[in-house]
């Protein structure tokens, strides 16, 4: 069986943020850099790149504004180490296609004069608990934190409990909703309809909710229909494999409790019932 297909359209974020009008890319720099007072839209350099990871969910937007690199990564409610790793992986990508597609720059690369990179500020948008989560993730803390190496890539995470008020907390604020009403309702498209009604009623993402309510629902419901399906396609490659386990320790254990010791040993495997396994068996 092949792997689920992921060409699904960018999320709510991205379709803000990275969208052909700037206006809403140029509050959330406003939310990072509150005074800086003489950026504008045209000063704003869009740069996400797409499909760093085939098989990556979540969604970046990356961006230049005066000399400074921004990248975020919406962490939505999921969190994983890995997204530092994600994140250095984008980093590289991005400066790779900044250099390349400047040809006085790539002519420059290997010549003894240094050129000029845009500085680069990282940020995570948390949308889960805080949990006692560090406000900065470091590539060589998370990954090499016992190494004595030099290189490091840092993030700022910007969690929900922080309790901005500017786009960006809108922005959390109707994660959160639309994860509320998705409790409430078994109809996706209910929750998120209620979710986008609910945050218009409590001043959030007002205007472009409103304006681009369609759209919002369209793109919501294909990601949580998409989200829906790799979550059952995970649960069925684990069904497969604890079969074929469970076939290959039979011709070495003569026994089920041998066989069911075995499979606990696996961490994947590791909180199925006598039941569970036994099926298999």
């Amino acid at each position: 069986m092949g792997g689920v297909k992921r060409d699904y359209q960018d999320s709510v974020f991205t379709k803000m943020f990275g969208g052909e009008d700037k206006k809403y890319l140029l509050q959330l720099y406003k939310a990072l850099h509150p005074d800086d007072e003489r950026t504008d839209e045209d000063d704003l350099e869009l740069v996400t790149i797409e499909n760093v990871l085939t098989n990556d969910i979540y969604n970046d937007l990356g961006f230049i504004a005066n000399g400074k690199l921004v990248v975020l990564v919406e962490a939505q409610s999921t969190w994983s180490p890995n997204i530092i790793a994600r994140m250095f992986i984008y980093l590289a990508r991005t400066y790779q296609d900044y250099i390349y597609s400047n040809e006085k720059i790539k002519a420059r690369l290997y010549s003894e004069s240094k050129i000029d990179l845009p500085v680069p500020e990282m940020y995570v948008i948390y949308t889960g608990n805080r949990s006692g989560k560090a406000d900065i993730i470091s590539f060589k803390d998370e990954f090499f934190k016992d190494s004595s190496i030099d290189i490091d890539l840092k993030a700022k995470v910007i969690f929900a409990d922080d309790g901005r008020k500017d786009i960006i907390g809108q922005y959390i604020a109707f994660c959160i909703v639309v994860k509320q009403q998705l409790s409430l309702h078994k109809d996706k498209k209910i929750a998120v309809q209620e979710a986008i009604r609910i945050c218009i009623e409590n001043g959030d993402l007002v205007e472009y909710l409103t304006s681009h309510r369609k759209e919002v629902e369209d793109v919501m419901f294909a990601l949580l229909t998409q989200e829906e399906a790799t979550k059952s396609y995970g649960e069925l490659k684990k069904i497969e494999g604890l079969e074929a386990m469970v076939k290959t320790l039979k011709r070495i254990y003569p026994d089920f409790d041998s066989v069911y010791r075995e499979v606990k040993m696996n961490e994947i495997y590791s909180d199925l019932s006598e039941e569970d396994v036994r099926q298999y068996y």
